[in-house]
């Protein structure tokens, strides 16, 4: 494809440049300055050129938070959009989860005119800041601020080659508003991230791999540590082979599915039962304060960054480290042991917990929501969480499992929802808390869902406030006064609002559930929203309060008590 130097926008170079790079959807939010991004692809669309689908997003940390999800099930880059600095900003934590999740995203902003025929609005003088890209830097591996000087295309080329390139992240452009709307530089053909070249890692130092294969297959117990091996579902069949090959137990996240949960060889042991440790991709495999190997255990790290150099201080050892795509790796380790190698161990007793079952009665809590979904969700199913430990929820498919990676809550709704339009609507169930619920902007995740038909199983944990400041306060000052008043400030979200109403006041299914014998009828019924009616369906699961216990309606909610009941919407 060519553009026409005397015509081209930097809009329209951007485009061009994103859509050759194999960029399909820009997560958009509108801006004075952004104008040049819409009509840019309506012209490209009205000549049958390709460019990236333009996504409506209501809000910025939704917009951020879906193009992640859409990164997950593709593997493809994507991008965003925002206004201004007020625009990033509104990205807010959503940037420390793209990092962490290691996202490859174009995250762009737009920069106030600075024209004098341009600034129309007092607006455009208080939105120019000094370095707009120092608002991200510490999160984005490449920033830029495009020019009139600059070839657009090749810039925006060069970002997402960084992007890809491994560890995969976000990078972020600053486009000017003179510059998408008027004629930049622009080369003669539209560069592309992968005619650039987009490097890739191999297997690693070849003596590392020795290794690492001599010693798991020598050693009395081994285990591999990973967190980040199901971003490739070739390394988790090659994990998987691996296992069963040398008889190595395997301590797996719940990052992504890395390894089958109905494996022999999952374990949950403590790290100091093992003599030979293998860290493959996992940015934090122990916490000394909490556990830690051995002192005379052999330790490898293998990952596309083995010294974690994005963590300012970092102390875990290691008694070898190799930069190496874990698939390549454990591709190489297997080819060391070879086929006709027996096993010499045999799995350990199973510690995965089981899912309850028969009746169940009495009040919600987290363990019999995991047992309801695990007996719910389809091997296909999309799953999405930050809230409990999932580990009774049974996921066997790559790709079906998904934390945000990051700390920053509001992740798992808008994630399930950039996910499901990405897939083409696969089914979704994201599980959230009601903090988090609250953080991720549901009015605009349920907007998208609905307007891109992607509706999504939106499962609330509500405990009525935030662990951190109530049950985290208590530990820290458990003889203190704040615990013990009635509602204690800063940690209850009391009272609690009614995310059902909420939902079905938007035109979606809402339900409240507050007894743990309806979950399984809920979770049915909002599948069949879900997939049926093609409405969003958001279940407002009542759990024990934090510190009281509270599931007293008028102190939880600002309903009736007759309320209680379940509403099927």
């Amino acid at each position: 494809m060519t553009t026409d130097p005397a015509t081209a926008g930097g809009a329209a170079a951007v485009l061009a440049a994103a859509s050759a790079s194999g960029v399909r959807r820009l997560w958009f939010n509108s801006g004075s300055e952004l104008t040049s991004f819409q009509e840019a692809a309506a012209q490209a669309r009205h000549k049958g050129e390709p460019t990236p689908e333009i996504i409506t997003c209501p809000h910025e940390h939704v917009a951020l938070t879906a193009a992640m999800g859409e990164t997950m099930v593709t593997g493809r880059p994507t991008m965003t959009a925002a206004h201004a600095d007020l625009g990033l900003l509104h990205h807010g934590g959503a940037i420390h989860n793209a990092m962490w999740g290691d996202h490859p995203i174009m995250i762009m902003s737009g920069y106030p005119p600075t024209r004098a025929g341009s600034r129309t609005s007092p607006v455009f003088w208080k939105q120019q800041r000094w370095d707009q890209g120092s608002i991200v830097r510490q999160y984005v591996k490449w920033d830029y601020k495009l020019s009139a000087l600059d070839d657009a295309a090749l810039v925006v080329a060069r970002g997402l080659q960084v992007a890809l390139a491994p560890r995969r992240g976000p990078v972020y452009l600053a486009m000017p508003e003179e510059v998408g709307r008027h004629p930049v530089t622009t080369g003669s053909r539209v560069p592309s991230a992968q005619a650039l070249g987009i490097p890739s890692l191999g297997p690693g130092d070849p003596g590392v791999v020795s290794e690492v294969a001599r010693r798991l297959a020598t050693a009395r117990r081994p285990v591999v540590v990973t967190d980040r091996v199901g971003e490739n579902p070739q390394a988790v069949a090659l994990l998987a082979e691996l296992a069963d090959t040398l008889g190595v137990e395997v301590r797996a996240s719940r990052y992504r599915m890395n390894l089958p949960d109905d494996n022999p060889w999952r374990t949950t042991a403590p790290l100091d039962q093992f003599d030979v440790v293998v860290v493959l991709d996992h940015p934090v495999p122990w916490m000394p304060a909490v556990e830690q190997p051995r002192d005379d255990a052999w330790i490898g790290w293998v990952g596309p960054d083995p010294i974690e150099s994005r963590i300012p201080l970092y102390e875990l050892r290691a008694d070898a480290r190799t930069t190496a795509d874990p698939a390549a790796f454990l591709a190489a380790v297997l080819g060391e042991v070879g086929a006709g190698t027996t096993r010499r161990r045999q799995p350990p007793t199973p510690t995965r917990g089981a899912p309850a079952g028969g009746a169940v009665s009495g009040v919600p809590t987290p363990a019999l929501i995991a047992a309801a979904l695990d007996a719910h969700l389809r091997p296909d199913d999309l799953l999405t969480w930050e809230v409990f430990d999932t580990a009774t929820v049974s996921r066997t498919k790559p790709g079906t499992l998904f934390e945000k990676g990051g700390s920053s809550l509001g992740w798992s709704v808008a994630a399930a929802t950039g996910a499901s339009i990405a897939a083409g609507g696969a089914h979704a169930v994201a599980v959230t808390g009601d903090g988090s619920y609250l953080f991720g902007s549901p009015d605009s995740c349920l907007w998208l869902q609905q307007q891109h038909d992607a509706p999504v199983v939106t499962v609330v944990v509500n405990n009525g406030g935030y662990r951190t400041g109530t049950t985290t306060l208590a530990a820290h000052y458990p003889d203190g006064l704040a615990v013990t008043e009635p509602t204690v400030p800063g940690g209850h979200l009391t009272p609690s609002p009614d995310y059902a109403a909420h939902a079905r006041a938007q035109g979606c299914h809402g339900e409240r559930v507050v007894r743990a014998a309806d979950l399984a009828a809920a979770l049915d019924r909002a599948r069949t929203a879900v997939r049926r009616d093609r409405v969003p369906a958001v279940l407002d699961v009542w759990v024990p309060e934090h510190l009281t216990g509270s599931m007293d309606p008028q102190r939880r909610a600002r309903t009736p008590a007759d309320d209680e009941r379940t509403n099927d919407g």
